[in-house]
């Protein structure tokens, strides 16, 4: 069980800086769902920051988004970082349960930046965050 996760995405392509959106954040694990095709934040038991228009921050080619995720405190709390500076984002709602990290793209072209190995700014992994590990069923079969 994982209970504090950093990881980044690193910015390669926005095709429209004024129109171009990333929305970075988690959404609960709903097989079969068509949640994952809307925005973050606009359904249940999912949550987005936006970067790009009308956002936190703008969004350009080069830029490193880092984030951590921590459910081992009450209430959550979910950070961003861009190019290494912390943005002030809004207090995330309705992440309960197993959360996955989830995207919202919208004219831009990522890289997702789950290992350490891949991270670009490092230096912004708060102390007792790690990187993504790989979900295991403890029950089995």
């Amino acid at each position: 069980v994982q209970d504090r996760a950093y990881w980044e995405v690193h910015i390669h392509e926005v095709v429209a800086e004024l129109s171009s959106r990333l929305l970075v954040g988690m959404a609960a694990n709903v097989l079969g769902s068509e949640v994952l095709l809307q925005e973050l934040g606009a359904t249940p038991r999912t949550f987005g920051v936006q970067l790009g228009a009308g956002g936190a921050a703008p969004l350009r080619a080069g830029d490193v988004v880092g984030v951590a995720y921590d459910q081992a405190v009450f209430p959550v709390s979910f950070n961003i970082w861009l190019n290494g500076t912390l943005l002030s984002t809004p207090l995330p709602r309705g992440l309960k349960g197993e959360q996955w990290p989830a995207l919202y793209l919208a004219g831009c072209t990522v890289d997702w930046a789950l290992g350490e190995e891949h991270w670009k700014f490092a230096s912004s992994c708060p102390a007792g965050f790690s990187a993504l590990m790989a979900s295991r069923n403890v029950l089995g079969d």
